[in-house]
């Protein structure tokens, strides 16, 4: 789970279009009225652009890894129907987590309020599933709630990505002992973008980067030659942003 920045309410989005689309469900709680086609289309667009492309809670993408893309009520809408077309309270969200999540009363991690890394880690037992950290319990009722550790749905995946990334480093860094090259860094580069945020589950394959050996041998060969630009620095200034801590 990432932090995320929530945009500007997309324009079309009005007082009087919210106060008419509220009233309409009020009238009938079976109206989807966040699918308007007075609001569906910039209201996705916005709301993807704010989770880059990926469910706000479990980071899988959108549209490839689940077909469906859905609109999250943060506060349910089966007990706040004032808020069913307000933007703050509109997460996008996969199939599964919006199902999962319900009409969840519990205190969870609101991505775009709260910092997940405060909440959850990685458990250092299994670095690939979720563990609460707080004193209040919040990290470990959202993942309950959410079943962020579905082992065949989130573990699975979340695991084997990385360990393409990683297998993919090691070859990396079996080249570099031989002899460095331009390309060398390219291939670098491509390998980081996968643990920034447009990417799936990304927080997690940030944090094993970070702290895998591997990583920070190539790294240290390329600042001998040189070869550590700017753009790599940023990318792993994002990665630090995004990472957790194991626990």
């Amino acid at each position: 789970m990432l932090r995320l920045t929530r945009g500007e309410c997309p324009q079309e989005l009005t007082d009087d279009v919210k106060r008419e689309l509220t009233r309409l469900y009020a009238e009938n709680k079976d109206r989807d009225v966040w699918n308007s086609p007075k609001i569906k289309k910039p209201l996705k667009t916005a709301l993807l652009e704010m989770s880059h492309g990926k469910c706000s809670y479990c980071e899988c993408l959108l549209g490839i890894e689940s077909k469906d893309v859905t609109i999250d009520h943060f506060l349910p809408k089966s007990k706040h129907p004032d808020q069913v077309v307000e933007w703050e309270n509109l997460f996008p969200a996969c199939l599964r987590c919006n199902r999962e999540k319900k009409n969840c009363q519990e205190r969870i991690v609101n991505p775009c309020v709260d910092e997940p890394a405060q909440f959850v880690a990685l458990d250092k037992t299994n670095t690939f599933r979720f563990k609460g950290i707080d004193a209040e319990g919040i990290g470990k009722a959202t993942i309950r709630t959410i079943k962020l550790n579905d082992i065949e749905r989130l573990i699975v995946p979340r695991q084997a990505e990385w360990e393409d990334i990683k297998q993919r480093l090691e070859y990396l860094y079996s080249n570099l002992q031989i002899a460095y090259h331009k390309r060398h860094r390219d291939y670098l580069r491509v390998l980081m973008k996968k643990c920034t945020s447009a990417n799936s589950y990304s927080a997690i394959k940030a944090t094993h980067m970070l702290h895998d050996d591997t990583y920070l041998k190539i790294k240290s060969i390329l600042m001998e030659n040189e070869a550590w630009t700017e753009e790599f620095e940023n990318m792993e200034t994002e990665m630090k942003k995004i990472g957790l801590q194991f626990s």
